[in-house]
């Protein structure tokens, strides 16, 4: 935290109390007492003055031009100069104006006056915003997107419209009970720079509310404390926000999420304040005693800034290491040419280049990210989540000493709580059961010191099933650092780079070493993935990989390298409901892994991902939830990005469509190999067997059919789109994009349909046909998968020409030769059964009738006989073999 470096106190007005006031570049104006006074910032002076008709209490300099102002009492004037020669009068009021603020571009001003409805002056156009309040109005704010207005009036309400037209009422708030006008008239509050919040002002810590799309709840922050009452709230960057309380303290507050804030710099005026402006890192404040305060800011650095910083500091470590690396070269040459070096300063440089060296190693090893666990979430309020996904949700109460269990699905499970007399602070949960451990020897107190015997405790309940719950303590000093859950065992991975796989019964299946500091860990069905570190940290960029263990046949199965945005973390892994392995980074970016690669699906930072279902994210909008407020839940379609050069809306809502349905149908052909076993036997034993949620939307074939179909329609309507707008990117989007037989014929016929409306279009014509020349291609390449070589021969001259190939082979002659193969086939097996059966007959003979032996041993020696003396043919010859 930072204190003011310095700060200048200038008296710029006898009076006490209330005035107008406002900033402009190096230019103040203020107005009390029936005068208008202009200061010079620089020279810290006045430079003019104009005597008013009646005292004004309100001010306003227009944001993009600094010439124009507007002032009120019982009305509102604009002027364009400081003599106010050509005044234009906006509105005459019935009570006296308390505060006039423009909107970002000034193209609307609002005026909150002592009547009780908020006026609006839109290009001389006044609207007044009701319901208003039950007594006058003292403050109001835009939002910077021109979405909303707000006003906050004496009752103790905050009203939100909606900034159109005609102002309609959105949300009325109770932020305060009802206090006189003076209390309130210090009041000020405004919106987040980018309009997603509002917070205000009026009580000893802040309030707010989030306006991403429409205004919601009245939420407290009680992370913006002062000892008093907080009379001004004002942002001076979107990560740095500053507040001021009545007994003149004045703070400023490094803002990374709404659960994220910390004090990064203060003082103290000793006086109340009544506006406070901010000028390119230059604090006014205007206190109650006419006094102008100024002092200089350092507010924090924001995210593109550190990005900034980092690249820098990794560039400027390349180069370093660039430079030591030739300095040892030259070190080395001079030792093997046997020279000594004289000068003692090169040697202490060689020797500081080494500890540089070493330095700037531990700072790449100390970037290594820490251990994640899905779900969990930082503590507030003594209360933390310790699992949040699409079941439910595990909270640890420290203050009660209890953990809380809660479903979504009230059928599924009713709500419960235990005791926590272990200091369980690690768990997850699915449909089959719910898993807790201790950290043991890592539990530690705030001061450091160990708490308990230094155990680690495992718990596991079943929540449907006849299995009681059980426990059981890892080996001594050994911790665990993760728990999942999988369709009949759980997972425990130690501090020690351990694994343990545990059966529902309680007994050890798997134990194995994974010798790489993991990260995370997630399970779904019969599948293990266990994220670790690769290498140390490149770049300030983690270098993870994830390996995958198939429980069933206890062994690895895959391994695979996690891909995430520059300058980022992993913050989430986990399954999907249909199996779908995904990733969340620090910056956003929500990928899938599917046919050995990453999608990107989503990308926002502002929300947190905690599982999908039914190909749609499930999201809290928050970058980090807490346990102590309630949470707002939405589902989003992925949203894959792609670049594309084409301008029509349509083509791309289409492609994205297209997109997401080739992801869902991948998936779900391999959840057929995967999963699919499990399909017929949960549908027999549905009473039982609480996982059919993950199998029984299983896509059958009628589901994947029609899935199929829709992307050839989507793909027939791309290439409709694109051939509206170039013929020649069709034929490239033929090339490239359809490859299906079914497809091929849908366009031929879409176009032979076109032509026979131009009959008169050589161009339509040349395009079908470069098109079944692009068909006829597609279909020798397919041959050739099939093992059907029938190539084209070079062309022979004849005369002046080419003679024409009569080869050509359709997909009916495929499907024909792969019918007489698939025949050839099944008439082999046929004779194999035939043969099985006959030699199974034959030994159920010799078993019962024992006199039967000597006959069939004569019948077999006559059959083999007459197989010898079958004729062969060869090479068109009949050769008839001899007995021996």
């Amino acid at each position: 935290m930072q204190s003011a470096k310095e700060f200048k106190s200038i008296t710029i007005t006898e009076t006490k109390g209330q005035c107008g006031f406002d900033v402009s570049g190096n230019k103040a104006l203020l107005v009390w007492n029936q005068r208008l006074v202009e200061y010079d910032l620089m020279e810290y002076k006045k430079t003019a003055e104009t005597v008013l008709e009646s005292n004004m209490l309100a001010l306003a300099i227009h944001p993009l031009n600094s010439q124009v102002f507007a002032i009120g009492d019982m009305r509102v004037d604009i002027y364009d100069d400081i003599q106010m020669t050509t005044p234009s009068l906006i509105v005459t009021l019935t009570g006296k104006v308390i505060q006039i603020k423009y909107n970002k571009n000034g193209k609307i001003m609002g005026i909150a006056s002592e009547e009780n409805s908020l006026i609006l002056n839109r290009d001389g156009k006044i609207s007044r915003c009701k319901p208003g309040h039950d007594g006058m109005i003292l403050s109001c704010a835009f939002d910077p997107k021109d979405r909303f207005v707000c006003s906050i009036g004496c009752d103790g309400c905050l009203i939100v419209y909606q900034l159109s037209q005609v102002p309609q009422l959105l949300q009325r708030y109770t932020i305060s009970k009802q206090i006189s006008p003076d209390g309130f008239q210090k009041l000020q509050s405004e919106f987040h720079p980018s309009g997603d919040s509002f917070w205000i002002a009026g009580k000893m810590n802040a309030q707010y509310i989030i306006t991403e799309d429409e205004p919601q709840d009245l939420q407290n922050q009680y992370q913006i404390q002062h000892s008093s009452e907080i009379c001004i709230i004002k942002w001076i960057q979107e990560n740095c926000i500053g507040s001021c309380s009545l007994d003149g303290e004045i703070k400023l507050w490094n803002f990374k999420s709404f659960t994220d804030l910390s004090l990064h710099w203060q003082f103290n005026i000793q006086s109340t304040p009544l506006y406070m402006k901010i000028i390119q890192n230059i604090c006014y404040l205007l206190d109650c005693n006419g006094n102008l305060i100024e002092t200089t800011l350092d507010p924090p650095k924001t995210q593109y800034e550190k990005i900034y910083q980092d690249k820098l500091s990794a560039i400027q470590d390349l180069v370093n290491q660039k430079s030591k690396i030739k300095n040892n070269q030259r070190m080395e040459e001079e030792l093997m040419d046997e020279e000594i070096i004289e000068n003692k300063d090169e040697q202490e440089d060689y020797k500081k280049g080494n500890e540089i060296d070493k330095i700037q190693k531990q700072n790449i090893d100390s970037g290594m990210q820490d251990v994640l666990r899905p779900g969990e979430t930082q503590p507030s309020r003594g209360r933390q989540y310790l699992c949040y996904n699409t079941i439910g949700t595990i909270i640890l109460c420290k203050n009660t000493n209890m953990i809380e269990f809660e479903f979504f699905d009230s059928t599924f499970y009713k709500k419960f709580k235990i005791g926590n007399q272990q200091r369980y602070a690690i768990g997850t949960l699915n449909y089959r059961g719910c898993v807790l451990a201790s950290k043991g020897p890592n539990d530690l107190d705030e001061q450091g010191y160990l708490v308990g015997d230094g155990k680690s405790i495992v718990f596991f309940q079943q929540f449907i099933g006849d299995v009681d719950d059980f426990e059981f303590s890892l080996p001594e000093e050994e911790g665990a650092e993760l728990v999942t859950i999988g369709n009949d065992w759980f997972a425990i991975m130690s501090d020690h780079g351990i694994c343990r796989v545990i059966s529902f019964c309680g007994l050890q299946i798997l134990e194995f070493n994974t010798n790489r500091a993991v990260v995370s860990m997630c399970a779904y069905e019969h599948l293990l993935c266990i994220v670790f570190h690769d290498t140390s940290p490149m770049l300030n960029q983690q270098v993870l990989k994830g390996r995958v263990y198939d429980i069933d046949l206890q062994k690895s199965i895959e391994e695979f390298d996690i891909f995430l945005t520059p300058f980022s973390s992993l913050q989430w892994i986990g399954y999907s409901d249909e199996g779908l392995l995904s990733i969340q980074d620090s910056k956003g970016a929500i990928k899938i892994y599917q046919q050995g690669r990453w999608i990107e699906v989503f990308h926002n930072s502002r929300v947190w991902l905690y599982g999908i279902q039914d190909y749609k994210l499930c999201l809290l909008k928050t970058e980090q939830p807490l346990a102590s407020m309630k949470q707002e839940m939405i589902q989003e379609s992925f949203e894959q990005p792609f670049v594309c050069s084409i301008q029509d809306e349509k083509l791309i809502a289409n492609y994205k469509q297209f997109l997401n349905q080739l992801i869902i149908l991948n998936h779900e052909l391999y959840r057929w190999s995967e999963f699919g076993k499990y399909y017929y036997a949960r549908n027999d034993d549905k009473q039982n067997d609480i996982l059919l949620r993950y199998t029984q939307n299983l896509y059958d074939s009628t589901k994947i059919e029609e899935t199929q179909k829709l992307l050839r329609k989507f793909r027939v309507d791309l290439f409709k789109q694109i051939l509206n707008e170039s013929k020649d990117k069709a034929i490239e989007f033929f090339k490239c994009h359809i490859k299906d037989e079914y497809d091929m014929n849908s366009i031929i016929s879409l176009l032979e349909l076109q032509k026979e409306k131009q009959t008169t279009n050589k161009e339509f014509q040349k395009l079908l046909n470069q098109i079944k020349l692009l068909q006829r291609q597609q279909i020798i390449k397919q041959q050739q998968n099939f093992g059907i070589d029938k190539r084209a021969q070079s062309p022979k001259r004849q005369g002046f020409g080419l003679q024409k190939q009569n080869d050509q082979v359709n997909m009916s002659q495929i499907k024909s030769i792969l019918e007489q193969k698939e025949q050839h086939h099944q008439q082999q097996q046929h004779h194999q059964q035939l043969q099985s059966q006959r030699v199974e007959s034959q030994q159920d003979e010799e078993e019962f009738n024992p006199f039967a032996k000597s006959a069939n041993k004569k019948q077999s020696s006559i059959f083999d006989l007459g197989e010898k003396r079958k004729p062969t043919q060869t090479f068109g010859m009949q050769n008839i073999k001899k007995k021996n």
